[in-house]
C-alpha cells in the first residue's frame, strides 16, 4: 500500500485529491495539510511513501518546503508529486532539480492523475522487488515515472507462452478487456491475469485504461499499445 499525504491549501480541491487518490488500488491517503508547518510535521511523523504538494501554500513556498524534506534523514525521506498551477520555467526547473517524481499542472482530471499514479507504483514495486537491475530497466522505469506512456520494448526472452496468449486474446477483441475477462476467458487465477497484464503494461505491450463508473473504484481496461 502506497501511503499518501496531500498538501493543499484548498480544503475542497485537496478533498477532491483525497479521493482521486483513495480510488486506486494500492493507494491509500494518510493525511492531509493545508499549510506547510502543519506538512512538515506530519511527514516527519507520519513517514509516508508519497506526497502530493500543491506549491502556493499561505506560510511558505512549496519548493522551500520540498527542500527541507531533501534534508530528512534517509528513514523520513519520500516521493513527491508537485501538483500546482504554477507554469513559469523556473518552478519547474527547481522542482525537478530537487528530484520531483513528477510535476502535474493544474487543472487535471482524475483520469491524468490515476495514469500518473499507476506508472509510479509500477515503478515502486519493481525497484522494490529486485536486487539489481539493467539499463533498460532503468530506461523503462524512468519512463514509468515520467508519465503514463512508456517505451514500446520487450526483450522476446521475456515473452512466455503466457505472455503471448494474452496478447494474442487481447488482439482479437475490438474493445478494452479486463483483468476479470482475460482470467475467465482463458482459465488464469485473478492473481496470475493481474500480475501479466502489469507486467505487459510495465514493458510497454499494453495501455491502461481507467474506466469510472458512478461510485466505488474505477475499472482497469486494458488494450495494445
Amino acid at each position: 500500500m502506497i501511503r499518501t499525504v496531500i498538501v493543499e491549501d484548498d480544503f475542497r480541491v485537496a478533498e477532491i485529491h483525497g479521493a482521486y487518490v483513495s480510488n486506486i488500488p494500492g493507494f491509500t491517503v494518510v493525511g492531509t495539510a493545508h499549510t506547510a508547518g502543519l506538512a512538515y510535521e506530519m511527514i516527519v511523523d507520519v513517514k509516508p511513501d508519497l506526497v502530493l504538494l500543491d506549491l502556493h501554500l499561505p506560510d511558505e513556498h512549496g519548493l522551500a518546503l520540498f527542500s527541507r524534506l531533501q534534508q530528512l534523514p534517509a528513514g523520513s525521506k519520500t516521493d513527491v508529486f508537485i501538483i500546482s498551477a504554477a507554469r513559469d520555467v523556473a518552478s519547474v526547473r527547481e522542482a525537478l532539480q530537487l528530484g520531483a517524481a513528477q510535476y502535474i499542472m493544474k487543472p487535471f482530471n482524475q483520469k491524468q492523475l490515476a495514469e500518473r499514479l499507476i506508472g509510479y507504483q509500477f515503478a515502486k514495486n519493481k525497484l522494490s522487488d529486485s536486487d539489481e537491475i539493467s539499463q533498460d530497466e532503468i530506461d523503462r522505469l524512468s519512463a514509468l515515472m515520467r508519465g503514463p506512456r512508456i517505451a514500446k520494448t520487450m526483450p522476446e526472452q521475456q515473452k512466455s507462452p503466457t505472455t503471448t496468449l494474452i496478447l494474442k486474446y487481447i488482439e482479437g477483441r475490438k474493445e478494452a478487456v479486463s483483468a476479470v475477462e482475460v482470467s475467465d476467458e482463458l482459465g488464469l487465477s485473478r492473481a496470475t491475469a493481474q500480475r501479466y497484464l502489469s507486467h505487459l503494461v510495465e514493458n510497454g505491450q499494453l495501455d491502461l485504461n481507467l474506466q469510472y463508473g458512478t461510485t466505488g473504484r474505477p475499472v482497469h481496461l486494458f488494450t495494445l499499445s
